[in-house]
C-alpha cells in the first residue's frame, strides 16, 4: 500500500470505505498518526461540500408515488407498474444520471408511445430533489475551490466518480497512484471453486508468504463462506473486506407485523409468533396448537377441556397431550393477545406504527447491530409517515423496508486482505484473483430494465463501449500493482456444469492455464459410535431385564443409533400435529377387532347399518377433538365405510373356505430369553388376531398395505414379528401353529379389461366374465406368510387364498414350503441373544439399513447422508428349516 506518512497536516484523503480500516492502520504506524487528517469517501466528501443532507431514498420514492398517482389516469402502458418501488427506483436512477450529466429533458425521445409516456413520468418527477441534485451542487462548489490539500487514493471508479476525480485533479487535488511495476504472472485452474481456494491456501503456505503481503480479490463473492472455512482450517489469518449486506431479523419482524395488520390471517399470525417477537415461556405450545386448530386468537382456547366422548383411535396419551398443549397455549395467548390488540384495532395509522415499533423494541436483546437496524426502521417510518394515508401506503412501505440490511463490521485487521472485484484491492506483494470465469469477469453491468442501453443510446450519455473500456482500464490498474499476480478459475460447478476462463484474462497470458498444484491431505473420518458396557447397562437394563417390543428390537437392527436415542436416552419423537394419516389404518384395525369379537366368523356378513354405527361413533369422537376438520372427517367417514365393505366382501370368500374361527383379538404376551447369567431379554407385545381350529392356531397380523415374509430379511433380523408370535403362542397355548400371515386391509387396484382379443386367424374376442374378475381379486389379495402345519386345507380348502398354497395335480391342497417352528425357535433365540449382547457391549453405530432413515425423526441428530448398509444373515440356516418330507409332497 502507498506510504501516507508524507501527507501534510490538514490534508483530506478520499478512499473507498472498505479500505478505511487498512488506511487507518497504516497511518497509525506513522509519526503523526491520524492527527490533522480527514478521511472521506467520495460521496461523503460531496455531502460535506454541499452542506445539505440528502433526502432519504424512502422519502423520495413516496414523493414520486404521490406524483405518479396524479398522473395515473393519463398513463396507459405504465399505469400499473408506475406505482411499484422497482419502477420508481429505476426512474430515480435515470433522473440522477440526467442531472449529473446535465442532460436536459427536452432531448428525451418521444418517437414511440412508451418513450413518450416515460418522458411524461420523468418530467413530472424531475423537480423532486434527489441525491443527484446535491451532487450537482457539490460539483459547482468544488469548481470554485482550491483542492490542493485533497489527496485521492486511486481505486476503482465508476464513470460518475471518475468525472468527479478529474474535476478535483483540475482544481489541484493529488491522485495517489501506485506505480505499475514489472511482475510475475501465473494462470491456474482447479476442478471447482472449493479446490481453487484450497489450491490458493496451499500455495500461500508452500511458498511461505507472509499473510500481510497477500491480497485476494474475489470475482465471485459466493466464495466467501468456503474461503473462511478453508483458511480457518489452514490457520491462515485474513480480513474479509467484502461489503456484505444480510437481511435483518428486525426487518423480517416488521414485515410480519405489518402483514398481519393488513391481512389478519392465521398464516400471518403464525409468522409473527415464530420470528422472535414474543418471548412467552409457553410460546411453543401456542404454535403447536395453532398448527392443529383454526381458532379466533382473541377468544379463549378451551374446547378440549370439556371433552366428554372417548375414542379408540386417539389413545389417552394423545388426548392428554393435546389438553396440555391447549392449557399452555391459552397462557401464552392471553399475554400476546393483549399486546396485539392495539395493532388490530388502532385509532390511527400513527398508533398502529407506534405499536409495531414498540413490539420490535421489546423483541431486541443486547445485539447492537439489530439496534442500529431498528433505528433505521424508525427513521424510514418517521420520514414517510406524512405520506401514509391508506392501507396501500403500508404495502408500499413494506417494499421499502426490505431494502434495510445489516452490514458486516470488521472487528480485527489481520493477515490476508479479501476484497471483491468491484471494490478493488489494496496494493500488496502477492495478489490472487479467484473465480475469473466468463460469468464473473469483468463483471461489467450494462443498463437494464425500463431504461436500458437501447434507451440510453438516444441520450448524450457515455456510450456502453466507452463505459466498458473505462471498466477494463480500472481492472487492469488494480491487477498491475503487485509484484506477483496469480489468476485462477474453476473448470466447473459442483453440479458438473463446465465453466471457462474469461476471454479478457486469457488474452493476458501467452499460455493456457495450468492445474493448481494441489496436495490431497484428506483422511477418512472414522465415526464409530460406542458407549461403555457400564453405560449400556445403565441405559438399557432395568431390573436385570432389557425390556421392549419386537418392533423396538427391529429398530435396533435397522439403526442401532436410532434405538439408542429412543430407548436409551428416552428421546421421544415429536407428536404428529393435527390429524395423522395413520388414524385411518388404526380405525380399520379397530373395526375388524370389534366385528370379529362381536360376530365371530360371521363378521364378514355384518350389515351396513351396524358398520356405519361403529364408524359414526369413532368419527364423532374425532370431530369433538378436531372440531375444525368436519369436512375432512366426513370424507374420511365415506371412504372408510366404502373401503371396509369391500374388505369384508373379499374376506368373506377367505372365511368361507377356512375351517378356522376367530378366537382372540389383541392378545397380549410376555416372553423372556436369557442373554447372560444375570440379564434376560423381556419381549412384550400384542397379536392382532388368533384363529383356532381344534388344537391348531393361525396367527394373523393386520397391515395397511401388502407385505411379504422374506427368508433373507427374517434371518437378517429385519422381520422378527410374525415368527416370534408363532414361537410364543406355541409355548403359551401348547398348540400346533398352522402358520403366521400378513392380512392386508388395502383394496388393491385390479386391472379390469373388457375382454381378450386373439389375433390368430380367425380373429376372436372373448369377454371377461365376472368370475374371472373375482378370481383376480382373490389372487391379488392373498394372505402372505409362512405355513408350518401340513394339513393346510384346513386354512384354505380351495388353495387360492393363501400365497404359496395351491391345489396340485392330484387335487390335494399343499404348501410349496412347510417351515419347522422348532428350528426357527432355535435360530431366533440365537439372533435375539446376539442383538442383546451387542446392546450390552455399547454398540450404537450409525449404520442404517435401506429405508431406515425414510421416516426417522432423529435424522437431524445423526445427519447421516451415506449409502445404506446391507444386513446379512445373523445365523447360518440349513435344511432343518423345512419340515422333512413335505417338499416332495408339495
Amino acid at each position: 500500500m502507498l506510504d501516507f506518512s508524507s501527507l501534510p497536516m490538514g490534508a483530506t484523503l478520499l478512499a473507498p470505505a472498505h479500505l478505511h480500516p487498512l488506511i487507518r492502520q497504516k497511518l497509525l504506524q506513522t509519526t503523526h498518526g491520524l492527527l490533522g487528517l480527514r478521511l472521506y469517501t467520495l460521496n461523503g466528501y460531496l455531502s460535506a461540500q454541499s452542506l445539505e443532507d440528502a433526502p432519504s431514498e424512502a422519502s423520495i420514492l413516496f414523493a414520486y408515488r404521490e406524483r405518479i398517482k396524479q398522473l395515473s389516469s393519463s398513463l396507459h402502458i405504465y399505469q400499473e407498474a408506475a406505482l411499484t418501488s422497482v419502477f420508481l427506483k429505476e426512474c430515480m436512477q435515470c433522473l440522477d444520471d440526467l442531472k449529473i450529466w446535465q442532460i436536459p429533458l427536452s432531448v428525451l425521445s418521444e418517437q414511440e408511445e412508451a418513450h413518450a409516456e416515460r418522458k411524461t413520468i420523468l418530467t413530472a418527477l424531475y423537480p423532486i430533489e434527489t441525491q443527484g441534485d446535491l451532487i450537482v451542487k457539490a460539483i459547482r462548489e468544488i469548481a470554485h475551490k482550491d483542492a490542493h490539500m485533497v489527496y485521492i487514493y486511486d481505486a476503482f471508479f465508476t464513470p460518475q466518480q471518475q468525472q468527479l476525480v478529474n474535476l478535483l485533479v483540475r482544481q489541484g487535488a493529488t491522485l495517489l497512484q501506485d506505480e505499475e511495476i514489472p511482475h510475475e504472472r501465473k494462470f491456474y485452474h482447479a476442478v471447482n471453486k472449493r479446490q481453487e481456494i484450497e489450491g490458493c491456501a496451499q500455495y500461500i503456505l508452500r511458498h511461505e508468504m507472509k499473510a500481510e503481503d497477500v491480497a485476494i480479490t474475489l470475482a465471485d463473492t459466493s466464495y466467501i463462506p468456503i474461503l473462511k472455512q478453508i483458511f480457518n482450517r489452514y490457520h491462515i489469518p485474513y480480513t474479509n473486506l467484502v461489503a456484505s449486506a444480510a437481511s435483518s431479523i428486525i426487518v423480517k419482524r416488521a414485515h410480519m407485523l405489518l402483514n398481519y395488520y393488513l391481512q389478519p390471517t392465521q398464516e400471518h399470525l403464525l409468522a409473527c409468533l415464530d420470528c422472535g417477537i414474543f418471548h412467552e415461556e409457553t410460546l411453543s405450545s401456542l404454535l403447536q396448537y395453532l398448527q392443529i386448530y383454526q381458532k379466533d386468537f382473541f377468544q379463549p382456547f378451551d374446547h378440549l377441556q370439556t371433552l366428554s366422548t372417548t375414542s379408540h383411535i386417539l389413545n389417552e396419551t394423545d388426548v392428554a397431550k393435546l389438553k396440555e398443549i391447549e392449557e399452555r397455549a391459552e397462557i401464552a395467548r392471553q399475554h400476546i393477545a393483549e399486546q396485539l390488540r392495539p395493532l388490530m384495532h388502532p385509532a390511527s395509522y400513527e398508533e398502529m406504527l407506534l405499536t409495531v415499533l414498540k413490539l420490535l423494541k421489546n423483541s431486541l436483546g443486547n445485539d447492537m447491530q439489530q439496534s442500529a437496524v431498528l433505528q433505521d426502521v424508525m427513521n424510514v417510518i418517521n420520514e414517510v409517515y406524512p405520506y401514509i394515508k391508506e392501507k396501500d401506503d403500508i404495502t408500499f412501505l413494506l417494499q421499502l423496508l426490505a431494502d434495510i440490511t445489516v452490514h458486516s463490521t470488521i472487528h480485527q485487521l489481520q493477515g490476508v486482505s479479501v476484497t471483491s472485484l468491484k471494490q478493488g484491492s489494496c496494493t500488496r506483494k502477492h495478489h490472487f484473483l479467484l473465480g475469473a470465469t466468463q460469468n464473473q469477469y469483468p463483471a461489467f453491468m450494462a443498463k437494464r430494465g425500463i431504461f436500458d442501453e437501447h434507451y440510453y443510446e438516444t441520450l448524450p450519455y457515455p456510450s456502453m463501449e466507452h463505459r466498458y473500456q473505462l471498466h477494463l482500464k480500472q481492472l487492469r490498474k488494480l491487477l498491475n500493482r503487485s509484484q506477483h499476480l496469480y489468476i485462477s478459475y474453476p473448470l466447473g460447478t459442483y453440479e458438473g456444469k463446465s465453466l471457462e476462463a474469461a476471454l479478457e484474462i486469457e488474452q493476458m497470458f501467452d499460455e493456457r492455464a495450468k492445474p493448481y498444484p494441489l496436495q490431497e491431505m484428506y483422511e477418512k473420518a472414522d465415526i464409530a459410535l460406542t458407549i461403555t458396557s457400564q453405560t449400556a447397562h445403565a441405559l438399557f437394563v432395568r431390573n436385570q431385564q432389557i425390556k421392549g417390543s419386537i418392533s423396538s428390537i427391529e429398530r435396533y437392527v435397522k439403526c442401532p443409533f436410532s434405538y439408542f436415542l429412543r430407548y436409551g436416552l428416552g428421546i421421544r419423537e415429536p407428536m404428529k400435529l393435527g390429524f395423522a394419516d395413520s388414524y385411518m389404518g388404526t380405525l380399520s384395525h379397530y373395526l375388524l377387532e370389534t366385528l370379529t369379537k362381536q360376530q365371530g366368523k360371521a363378521y364378514t356378513s355384518v350389515c351396513e347399518t351396524t358398520l356405519t354405527a361403529l364408524i359414526d361413533k369413532e368419527i364423532d369422537a374425532l370431530q369433538e377433538v378436531f372440531s375444525d376438520m368436519r369436512t375432512r372427517l366426513q370424507i374420511l367417514r365415506i371412504r372408510i365405510e366404502s373401503s371396509m365393505m369391500q374388505t369384508l366382501r373379499r374376506l368373506a370368500s377367505f372365511e368361507e373356505h377356512s375351517h378356522f374361527q376367530p378366537w382372540q383379538q389383541e392378545r397380549e404376551f410376555q416372553y423372556e430369553i436369557p442373554v447372560t447369567s444375570d440379564v434376560t431379554l423381556a419381549l412384550h407385545g400384542f397379536i392382532d388376531r388368533l384363529d383356532v381350529y381344534d388344537d391348531i392356531l393361525c396367527i394373523l397380523d393386520y397391515k395397511s398395505s401388502a407385505k411379504t415374509l422374506s427368508e433373507t430379511k427374517v434371518f437378517a433380523a429385519m422381520q422378527l414379528q410374525l415368527l416370534t408370535y408363532s414361537i410364543v403362542m406355541a409355548k403359551l397355548e401348547q398348540k400346533e401353529i398352522m402358520g403366521a400371515y400378513y392380512l392386508s386391509l388395502k383394496n388393491e387396484n385390479i386391472p379390469h379389461p373388457a375382454g381378450k382379443l386373439s389375433r390368430r386367424k380367425p380373429v376372436t374376442y372373448t369377454p371377461i366374465e365376472k368370475a374371472d374378475l373375482q378370481d383376480a381379486i382373490i389372487k391379488t389379495h392373498r394372505i402372505h406368510g409362512w405355513t408350518m402345519y401340513p394339513n393346510v386345507s384346513l386354512l384354505d380348502d380351495e388353495g387360492t387364498h393363501v400365497s404359496g398354497v395351491r391345489c396340485n395335480k392330484d387335487q390335494l391342497i399343499k404348501a410349496s414350503k412347510l417351515y419347522d417352528l422348532h428350528s426357527i425357535e432355535r435360530w431366533f433365540t440365537s439372533i435375539y441373544q446376539q442383538l442383546a449382547k451387542r446392546m450390552l457391549d455399547g454398540d450404537i453405530v450409525i449404520e442404517p439399513s435401506e429405508d431406515a432413515c425414510l421416516y426417522c425423526d432423529f435424522h437431524a441428530i445423526c445427519r447421516f447422508h451415506g449409502m445404506p448398509f446391507e444386513r446379512k444373515a445373523m445365523v447360518e440356516t440349513d435344511d432343518s428349516l423345512y419340515r422333512k418330507g413335505e417338499d416332495e409332497d408339495a
